[in-house]
């Protein structure tokens, strides 16, 4: 893999993403949702005097420009690959970068890994840090020998050094989780040594450090159901255990999120002051071993999901990002509260995030500016004059006018939970066509209030988008999370159906056209809920859906089939079902094994080297829904994809088949 003449100007710079999108009179075409963005990751060197974006190069790729922020219009191109596209791009000094690798330009299996690359703003200095593959085959005239790919950038120490700290995972036995060590890396010559090089708690494998960069807290891998956390004083050689908590569990668990510079520890735990289970930003007692007063950060309704905003140069705290229905930061810093008043009073329609490295200091700040019609747009934010300068907007193509208003609200199940439910509402009057999107995973949390090409697409062809949190969701706090255990298929399932009456109650969802919908997870729901309720949903989209519980234990290719995988022999148990004991259950609520009942017509879309679902848990349902005779199964599988479709084309030509699908099993 070898880079292109770095100082190439790229024909497409930021300046070429201006021009202002123009409203659009007929549905846009498919592929304009699903193209990748032509800005993307503006970011500014710790002094605020150089800003680097990600744009298309001459040759198609992505390449990394820079730009000075006197002159922001005035992009130089200064690293691009035949082969492959920069990902994303981080400063180290005020001079000099690292960035990893892509390639948009292939399927899900025929990636290569990130690796990480170093380069100066003029183009100069150019190194090769970390091989994207264990099979080295680097160009012979590189001056360094790349680290192998069991090393992953960790954090840059914005030290004013040329450094960067990397984790190298170190694998000891097949039925051992592998361990880290955090090791700091010199950018120009290669050189190499532990940051650490006292001994650190058996089965280390997540480092927090001080605002001094000493390794202050470890998480520890025990090899069966629990993680440790130690501590380390600043000035100390032993670590100190401070709690444990379950892999398979971690609702009640004090996870560490940061280290002030005074050495305070902070975690997010469990609100004892909350009546729904949601977790907070405590300031944690290393001595006592407890939370230490009241929560600093408390989010009624969500859990705090987030991180702290430091002063790369006076070490400050200046606030907290948080994920509530959209994305934020809670400034703690007085200056820094004024400047979000004030872009926020200028930009008034979009959710406005800063990123700044000298924070309370610098000249200019990039702000990104989205909404849920609103892909995002970039801007350069002068603190000296209160002005923005626009840098460009992620997909130009996509005009706001055209798009749909997405909402946030939280509704009562059956048996009076809360379930929070986002909704795209097209436009027009309802009722309308509607499309039940249930999110995979299921133990995570995947939607938020903001730009979604997805539901932006369906809504385009004139249908409502649905998309409830349905119990098991995280991010809602336990009682949510914990009431979806052994649920799959059961009270899950309810969530979904209760999402689905309360939209045709509100006059959003036309009960005669409605579909259910979903990938993974959300695929397990689609074929269980076209199982439960035939006379709700009309039809139903899978893709790379679950169709059998007792599939994933025993398809002994998944990613996470290991019989030493603490998910697997302790978190799929305890959370989804036993494969014994509970044999009679996953049998009831298995689509395959249920498949006769399915009579309405289905899209399932597949990919084939599908890792976490594997394929046959596609074909296995096709052939079954085939053989019971289902005459409306519509079927797909992607060559090299994934679970989910990485190529541009592979999800046009899966939403185009969507589109089409929908237009005639529900729409009409």
């Amino acid at each position: 893999m070898t880079p292109t003449t770095f100082l190439r100007v790229l024909l497409l710079g930021a300046a070429a993403a201006l021009a202002l999108p123009v409203t659009a009179a007929d549905p846009l075409p498919a592929e304009l949702f699903f193209r990748n963005p032509a800005l993307r990751s503006p970011t500014l060197s710790p002094n605020g005097k150089k800003i680097a974006v990600l744009v298309p190069a001459g040759n198609g790729r992505i390449g990394l420009a820079v730009a000075d922020t006197a002159t922001p219009d005035k992009f130089k191109g200064i690293a691009q690959f035949d082969d492959a596209d920069i990902g994303s791009v981080t400063w180290i000094n005020d001079e000099r970068m690292v960035f990893d690798l892509t390639d948009e330009q292939a399927a899900a299996d025929d990636q290569l890994g990130s690796g990480l690359y170093a380069v100066d703003a003029d183009g100069s200095d150019f190194n090769w840090l970390i091989q994207r593959t264990w099979n080295y085959s680097g160009p012979n005239h590189l001056i360094m020998r790349a680290l192998g790919a069991n090393h992953r950038l960790f954090m840059i120490p914005l030290d004013g050094s040329d450094d960067v700290l990397l984790k190298r995972w170190k694998y000891a036995r097949d039925d051992q989780p592998p361990v880290s060590e955090v090791m700091r890396l010199n950018t120009r010559s290669g050189g190499t040594r532990h940051l650490y090089p006292g001994s650190v708690p058996e089965g280390a494998s997540g480092w927090l450090l001080d605002r001094q960069l000493r390794p202050r807290v470890v998480m520890a891998n025990t090899g069966k159901r629990d993680m440790i956390v130690w501590w380390r004083e600043a000035d100390g050689k032993e670590w100190t255990e401070l709690f444990r908590y379950s892999v398979a569990d971690q609702r009640n668990a004090a996870l560490p999120v940061t280290i002030d510079r005074d050495g305070q520890l902070y975690v997010s735990a469990w609100n004892p002051d909350s009546s729904d289970g949601t977790s907070a930003l405590f300031r944690y007692d290393t001595k006592q071993k407890k939370i230490d007063g009241k929560a600093i950060v408390s989010l009624p309704g969500f859990d705090f999901v987030g991180g702290a905003v430091y002063d790369d140069v006076s070490k400050e705290m200046l606030g907290v990002s948080y994920l509530q229905e959209a994305r934020g930061t809670l400034w703690f810093n007085k200056r820094m509260r004024a400047v979000q008043e004030t872009i926020d009073k200028l930009l008034p329609a979009t959710n406005n995030e800063l990123d700044c490295s000298a924070c309370t200091s610098a000249r200019y700040m990039v702000v990104s500016a989205s909404s849920d019609i609103q892909a995002p747009v970039f801007f350069l934010f002068d603190n000296e004059t209160n002005k923005l300068s626009p840098l460009g907007y992620s997909r130009p193509w996509l005009p706001s006018t055209a798009m749909a208003t997405g909402d946030f609200q939280r509704i009562k199940a059956r048996d009076g939970l809360t379930i929070p439910v986002y909704i795209t509402k097209p436009k027009g009057k309802g009722p309308f066509p509607t499309v039940v999107l249930v999110h995979g995973g299921p133990f995570i949390r995947v939607n938020q209030w903001g730009f979604n090409a997805e539901t932006q697409f369906l809504a385009s062809r004139g249908y409502a988008v649905i998309e409830p949190e349905f119990r098991g969701t995280t991010g809602y706090g336990s009682k949510l999370f914990r009431a979806g255990w052994k649920q799959w298929g059961l009270a899950m399932q309810d969530d979904i159906t209760d999402a689905t009456k309360w939209a045709i109650a509100q006059g959003l969802a036309d009960p005669e056209r409605i579909a259910i919908a979903g990938a993974s997870y959300g695929g397990y729901a689609t074929m269980m809920g076209l199982l439960r309720e035939p006379e709700l949903y009309k039809a139903g989209v899978n893709w790379v859906g679950v169709t059998d519980i007792e599939l994933m234990y025993s398809i002994g290719w998944s990613d996470f089939m290991d019989a030493d995988n603490p998910w697997v022999k302790y978190g799929m148990p305890r959370m989804i079902g036993h494969p014994k004991t509970d044999a009679a259950q996953l049998a009831a609520t298995s689509p395959l094994q249920q498949a006769a009942r399915i009579k309405r017509p289905v899209l399932m879309a597949y990919g084939e080297e599908d890792m976490r679902v594997p394929l046959p848990h596609g074909t296995k349902m096709r052939n079954a829904l085939i053989a019971s005779g289902n005459k409306n199964v519509e079927w797909v599988q992607y060559k090299s994809e994934g679970h989910g479709f990485y190529l541009t084309k592979n999800n046009v030509d899966f939403w185009t088949r969507v589109e089409r699908f929908l237009d005639k099993h529900v729409k009409q």
